[in-house]
């Protein structure tokens, strides 16, 4: 079943009349098509825009997007139900989100993917960049580093994280809100604030049980990047701590920190991603067997192939492989 891709403005054309509701939402949705169904809940106000949005596929579907307004604005993307994977297209970097979980993204490009393969329910909130980063302390040191980099406009990602009870109780006061007029508006930016700063707070107090680090040096960090784009290239390889070492020069202990420092990943958390990924790429779009798939990603041993792929994405490989079947 190969993942049929849409540009947003290739689900757009589906769209059903808008219809806007007494609390001033907007709502549209596609109804059944042959990928699937997508609707949409949107309040935009000149600082922001929320959205509470739902699909739910017929099979694997990504929607390619193309937003000019993308480079402007801060995200907060929240998972309610079910599994989304957000993808950018020219740095590569990809994040998924499942059931009750949340991350920030700030991103200098205008080309994603949101991938779609099981139902699901989530809100996204884009706040302009600069209003954001004024909301921001220069006395704390995590948001004082967060305004600089959305200043400075660079690539921003911090998550996934769990979605508390305090951050579902205002998710649900926005969606759910029962005035009009100014005063609607009022409540909803209010309610909106306060969603950023609960997120915040997890992301410093997450922060706060790291341990501090020096900053490394320049020709480290080349070695590092290296090192990554070595990783990308050879992950299905027999690799060890002790080899990649000998290989650039740096001893274990420095291996190991600065790789995690840098890339917030273990080494072997890094390789796992690596061939995961890979993995569900050759089973969804490539139609490989599944002793194919274990031997090209690393593993000698399918069982411990399937128990990792399963850990990662929760479904076996075997079941992807069957819905293949004729």
């Amino acid at each position: 079943m190969k993942t049929l891709t849409l540009s947003y403005t290739d689900v757009e054309a589906h769209f059903q009349p808008a219809s806007k509701d007494a609390s001033g939402f907007i709502h549209r949705a596609t109804g059944q098509q042959h990928w699937g169904a997508f609707e949409e809940k949107v309040f935009t106000s000149s600082h922001y825009r929320f959205m509470e949005y739902s699909a739910r596929p017929a099979s694997r579907f990504n929607i390619r997007y193309n937003e000019e307004q993308l480079p402007h604005c801060m995200n907060i993307c929240i998972a309610l139900q079910g599994m989304v994977e957000v993808k950018l297209k020219e740095s590569g970097l990809s994040a998924a989100l499942t059931g009750l979980r949340h991350h920030s993204l700030y991103s200098y490009e205008q080309e994603y993917d949101l991938m779609v393969s099981k139902n699901i329910h989530g809100v996204h909130v884009a706040i302009e960049r600069e209003y954001y980063a004024n909301l921001l302390c220069d006395q704390t040191r995590w948001t004082a580093q967060l305004k600089e980099k959305l200043l400075k406009q660079e690539l921003v990602m911090h998550g996934d994280a769990a979605v508390n009870k305090d951050m579902q109780h205002v998710i649900a006061a926005i969606c759910n809100n029962p005035l009009s007029g100014t005063l609607r508006k009022l409540l909803i930016e209010a309610k909106l604030l306060e969603l950023v700063a609960l997120q915040i707070e997890q992301f410093i107090a997450f922060d706060k049980t790291k341990p501090d680090c020096p900053k490394l040096r320049r020709t480290d960090i080349d070695t590092f990047h290296d090192l990554r784009k070595y990783l990308d290239q050879h992950f299905a390889d027999d690799l060890s701590l002790h080899a990649l070492s000998r290989m650039f020069g740096l001893n274990e202990f420095k291996l190991k920190k600065g790789f995690k420092d840098l890339f917030h990943s273990t080494v072997f958390d890094y390789i796992y991603e690596c061939r995961m990924n890979h993995a569900q790429y050759l089973l969804r779009d490539q139609k490989k067997y599944v002793n194919e798939v274990s031997s090209a990603v690393g593993y000698k041993n399918p069982n411990h192939f399937s128990t990792a792929f399963k850990r990662k994405f929760g479904t076996s490989p075997s079941e992807i492989a069957a819905s293949f079947e004729p």
